[in-house]
């Protein structure tokens, strides 16, 4: 990787000098940033929204709690606006991954549908549960990823099963509540896109779906409306294109 990255924020203008930018985040809702950009302009869209379940982790790290995740309670119209942005700049014959919890199926798979074609939905095994209800609910173990295509979209790589085993991020390690493995990431990028493109992330958190993409070889756009993951996702980018 040559091209040394930047991270932006404070506006939701996504060009500059007239093109796109890529390798950047922006600290901006994402729908209103999606709305200024072009049509068919990204190849991959990895997302991670808010599951609609008001959630808070009581995992430590160091000594403080995470706060709540902010939008994650009554958000149905934001991921409605998002999923419809989604398929207009998503180019033809490619592939979205949408992370949800089984709380709210029924609705994500509902206006997913509307839009694309749901091939999946893949079972993300993390090999160590959380706690929840200790004494009345089974050990939750998994989270699910809806899979789908705009048109059709053919593996770069080998075809995996649709339960797959993928550690979830350490506690000491963690930094933000529902962080992802880039691991897990950088599989579905490189099964749905190529060397140099561009893949998209509305919910970019603390910035795993941007190292995955430089991880593996591509580029990335991603919004961020909470200032303080925005910050460390910019960070962690920062720290990663240093060490290239």
């Amino acid at each position: 990787m040559n091209k040394i990255t930047q991270t932006w924020g404070g506006q939701a203008e996504p060009f500059e000098n007239g093109k796109l930018r890529y390798n950047v985040i922006f600290n901006a809702d994402c729908v209103d940033g999606m709305s200024h950009m072009p049509d068919k302009s990204v190849d991959l869209i990895v997302t991670d929204p808010p599951y609609l379940i008001n959630y808070k982790s009581n995992r430590r790290v160091v000594k403080e709690k995470f706060d709540r995740i902010q939008n994650d309670k009554n958000a149905e119209q934001i991921i409605q606006d998002a999923l419809s942005e989604y398929y207009r700049i998503l180019k033809d014959d490619s592939a979205i991954y949408m992370f949800c919890s089984w709380h709210h199926i029924e609705f994500f798979k509902t206006e997913f549908e509307k839009y694309f074609n749901l091939k999946n939905i893949l079972i993300w095994n993390k090999n160590n549960h959380g706690s929840g209800d200790l004494r009345g609910a089974y050990a939750p173990k998994y989270e699910m990823i809806l899979f789908g295509h705009k048109g059709r979209a053919l593996f770069q790589e080998k075809r995996v099963a649709d339960v797959i085993d993928c550690a979830k991020v350490s506690s000491s390690r963690l930094v933000h509540p529902t962080e992802k493995p880039t691991d897990l990431l950088e599989l579905f990028i490189r099964n749905n896109s190529k060397p140099n493109d561009i893949v998209f992330d509305g919910f970019i958190g603390g910035g795993s779906t941007a190292l995955a993409a430089l991880h593996t070889g591509r580029k990335f756009i991603g919004y961020e409306l909470d200032e303080k993951y925005y910050q460390i996702a910019c960070q962690r980018v920062d720290q990663e294109m240093k060490g290239c």
